[in-house]
């Protein structure tokens, strides 16, 4: 089943670029909430570039009326209640950033794992039942909460062995060009999470993550990483509802939604 997710995203194609010089206000919903830091720049980058932007509450239920009139839809954060509307706009042609394949398909933890082995990265083993080795315990779904070190959950992922600081690497693919951003911040799984710095991103996992979307034909991507005292770099999540913070890619994002809109 999770190979058949694979190969059906892999077949997926997307909408061809806009010209930078046609945008005569057409109308961009973003899924996500409107206090959002980052989405709020990219939202004003856009309306300062002529588009009507509207954000749409992530956790509210969005219908088909509300996407009649969108030129894209940047489904950013997708709950349950959501998944009929982007199944609507997806075939009365409204197109979205992130395709609706990926976006079902990925909020799937164990289909994240699996899509990121897939394209070459290191992930840590999993169990179904509690391992007498230290885990983190996670949810089916990215929806159903948050992970927990050594608690409850649908499955059990390894603990790997590292100072309490994960990596996050953000990717945003604008038809042209696959740009990447990485950070540091402290493990939530210790305590509240904390910006450290920005870091130079490793060309090894930038490669691997470009293979990723180009893959799963994806505009915007998060991947989590944790380093181990040898150095390895292990995958540990995927997140389509990436937030961006700290990672200086609204530019790109604005590019990236603005190549996403329809000819």
């Amino acid at each position: 089943m999770v190979s058949d997710c694979i190969k059906a995203l892999s077949s997926l194609t997307h909408v061809h670029p806009l010209s930078m010089d046609t945008a005569e206000a057409e109308r961009i919903g973003i899924l996500c909430a409107d206090d959002q830091p980052v989405f709020t720049a990219v939202a004003s980058r856009l309306r300062d570039a002529g588009y009507e932007v509207r954000f749409f509450d992530p956790r509210s239920e969005l219908s088909p009326s509300h996407i009649d009139d969108l030129a894209l839809l940047v489904n950013k954060q997708v709950f349950p209640r959501n998944v009929p509307a982007l199944r609507v706009a997806r075939r009365t042609g409204t197109p979205l950033w992130n395709n609706l394949v990926a976006t079902i398909a990925l909020s799937s933890r164990l289909i994240g794992l699996r899509a990121l082995e897939a394209v070459g990265f290191r992930t840590p083993r999993i169990t179904f039942e509690k391992p007498e080795f230290e885990y983190v315990a996670k949810p089916y779904y990215i929806w159903d909460g948050d992970v927990e070190l050594n608690g409850e959950g649908g499955f059990y992922q390894e603990l790997i062995v590292t100072d309490p600081v994960d990596y996050k690497y953000y990717t945003i693919h604008d038809e042209a060009r696959v740009q990447t951003a990485a950070k540091c911040v402290t493990s939530k799984l210790y305590g509240p999470k904390r910006f450290l710095n920005q870091v130079r991103p490793r060309p090894m996992l930038t490669r691997r993550l470009r293979r990723l979307v180009n893959r799963l034909d994806l505009r915007g991507v998060g991947v989590d990483f944790v380093k181990d005292a040898e150095g390895r770099f292990w995958a540990v999540d995927i997140n389509l509802a990436a937030g961006y913070r700290n990672s200086g890619l609204e530019p790109a994002l604005c590019k990236s939604i603005r190549a996403s809109l329809p000819d």
